[in-house]
């Protein structure tokens, strides 16, 4: 029988339990933020298998063993980082909506950002065009100038993925750079967002980010309201470029 992740990651991950570590789980707005559980696994599996969501992730559509492999290392990486990418599930009805959260990048980008940690999210199609996206994006940025005191973080984003750079407008992220996947040769934006000035707001409020962002990409950046995916993936699955 599969262990339930939340029993490996609950108690220690507690919000407010150490400095330097993330929530276990988050309560915005709309959303639940949280750890991954069995139960997860068909509609993580549905997700990864739709051309739609995938259509920007260079590994394309995942088989379910490929699926399962990725939601083992999503799962591995809250015990061994103290963060990782949460499970996010819509408050009002309880149904799983995706990922977001705030992982270490595989990639071989620009040797000033290797040492970043990204933020990304990923979504099933019936989710997109709520701001579910930004909604969970901008409550893991808080988490990580709030709960892991971090400077700043980055996105990965395929320059023609305009829902992706939509969210990180709203998110008030800038392109900083480009860098090369190494196992499907897509070249991609890196996007930071760095850590503002002041305090900040919980990251439970499900407060939206900043209505003054600045325009990714002037004339060609999509206004949707969310986003189906951040970053290429690698062969696994993982967001990396």
């Amino acid at each position: 029988m599969e262990p339930d992740p939340d029993a490996a990651s609950g108690a220690a991950r507690r919000p407010g339990a150490f400095p330097g570590i993330a929530p276990a789980q988050l309560r915005t707005e709309r959303l639940l933020l949280r750890g991954w559980r069995p139960a997860d696994r068909e509609p993580f599996a549905a997700m990864n298998a739709d051309p739609d969501v995938m259509r920007w992730i260079a590994s394309g559509v995942l088989d379910p063993v490929t699926s399962d492999a990725l939601r083992a290392r999503l799962r591995r990486e809250w015990l061994r980082s103290g963060r990782g990418v949460w499970a996010v599930e819509r408050g009002e009805d309880g149904a799983f909506l995706g990922f977001c959260g705030l992982t270490a990048p595989a990639w071989g980008g620009p040797r000033s950002a290797t040492g970043d940690v990204e933020v990304g999210w990923r979504l099933a199609r019936d989710a997109w065009g709520y701001g579910y996206a930004s909604e969970a994006a901008a409550a893991a940025l808080r988490v990580a100038w709030d709960d892991l005191g971090l400077q700043s973080a980055v996105a990965l984003v395929h320059p023609d993925n305009e829902r992706s750079l939509g969210v990180g407008e709203r998110l008030g992220m800038r392109v900083v750079g480009t860098t090369r996947h190494r196992a499907s040769g897509w070249e991609v934006l890196v996007l930071r967002a760095t850590r503002p000035a002041g305090p900040q707001a919980p990251a439970s409020d499900g407060a939206r980010p900043s209505q003054g962002a600045p325009d990714l990409r002037p004339g060609t950046v999509a206004r949707a309201d969310d986003a189906a995916a951040t970053a290429p993936a690698d062969r696994s699955g993982k967001m990396s470029a």
